[in-house]
C-alpha cells in the first residue's frame, strides 16, 4: 500500500465517523447548531481548507463545548457542504445549488465553488433559470457559467428578451444584459423587450399610485437604457413604426 492510499484511508475513516454522527465514538471537537439540530465535525478537517472556519472555530470566538450556531443555511445544505470537505463529493440539485454556491463563497472553499460550477454548467438552460444563472454568475464571478448563459441568450435572443421572465427582472439586471449585448444585430428585439419591461414597470407604478401618466412613466423607466441601444443598427421600417412612435409620446 503506497503513501497516497494510506492517507486516503485515513480520510475515509474520518468521513465514516462524520457520517455516523455519534458524539460518543466520533472524537469530534466541534458541533454546529442549525435550527436546533446538531451536526458534529472535526476541526482538523475543516480549518486547513477554510480560513473562515479557522477564524470561526478559534478559541477567540468560541467557547469549548458550545455549539456554533449556523443561521444562514439549512441543516441539509450545510451537511452536504461538510460532506464535500470530508470526501470531495456531495449531492447537488437544482433546489440547493444556489445556496451551495453561496456557502462556497462564504467559507472560501475554491474547490467546492468549482464543483458547484461544473454542476451549473451541465444544467440545461431554460427561460425559467437562465436569468437566475446570470445573476449567480455575476454575483460570484463564475466565469464559465457566465459564458454558458451568454451563449444561451445569444442563441435564443428574441425569446429571452421578450419573455415574461425578462419583464420580471430588476432594473440592474436589465441594464447589465443590454450592456453585454450592445453589439448584437438584433437591436429591434432588444428594444421591444426593454420597452415591454418598461411598460410593465410603468403600469405597476400607475396602479400603486406612484405616477399619473403611463407614457411618461414608460419614458422614465426606459430613459437610462436608451443611450445603450444601437438605433443605427435597426431597419428603417422598425425605427419609423415603433421607435419613432415611442419618442412621439
Amino acid at each position: 500500500m503506497n503513501q497516497q492510499q494510506i492517507i486516503f484511508n485515513f480520510q475515509m475513516e474520518r468521513f465514516e465517523l462524520f457520517k455516523a454522527q455519534n458524539p460518543e465514538t466520533g472524537k469530534f471537537d466541534v458541533a454546529f447548531d442549525i435550527g436546533g439540530k446538531i451536526l458534529y465535525a472535526h476541526k482538523f478537517t475543516l480549518c486547513p481548507i477554510s480560513s473562515t472556519f479557522e477564524a470561526m472555530l478559534s478559541d477567540r470566538w468560541t467557547k469549548v463545548d458550545d455549539p456554533i450556531k449556523i443561521e444562514l443555511y439549512s441543516y441539509d445544505d450545510f451537511k452536504q457542504f461538510l460532506t464535500f470537505l470530508y470526501s470531495g463529493q456531495c449531492q447537488l440539485s437544482n433546489d440547493n445549488i444556489f445556496a451551495m454556491v453561496d456557502i462556497a463563497e462564504f467559507y472560501g472553499v475554491a474547490a467546492f465553488k468549482d464543483f458547484c460550477e461544473e454542476f451549473l454548467i451541465q444544467t440545461e438552460c431554460t427561460l425559467d433559470n437562465v436569468f437566475l444563472m446570470v445573476e449567480l454568475a455575476k454575483k460570484y464571478s463564475i466565469k464559465k457559467l457566465g459564458e454558458t448563459v451568454t451563449k444561451f441568450i445569444n442563441d435564443n435572443f428574441a425569446m429571452c428578451f421578450k419573455s415574461l421572465q425578462f419583464q420580471a427582472l430588476p432594473k440592474s439586471t436589465v441594464k447589465g444584459l443590454i450592456e453585454v449585448n450592445q453589439e448584437t444585430p438584433m437591436q429591434e428585439e432588444m428594444f421591444e423587450g426593454v420597452f415591454q419591461w418598461a411598460e410593465k414597470q410603468a403600469k405597476e407604478s400607475l396602479e400603486a399610485g406612484n405616477c399619473l401618466d403611463l407614457n411618461g412613466a414608460i419614458k422614465d423607466a426606459i430613459s437610462e437604457f436608451v443611450p445603450l441601444i444601437k438605433f443605427k443598427l435597426m431597419n428603417s421600417f422598425f425605427l419609423t413604426k415603433f421607435v419613432g412612435k415611442f419618442f412621439l409620446y
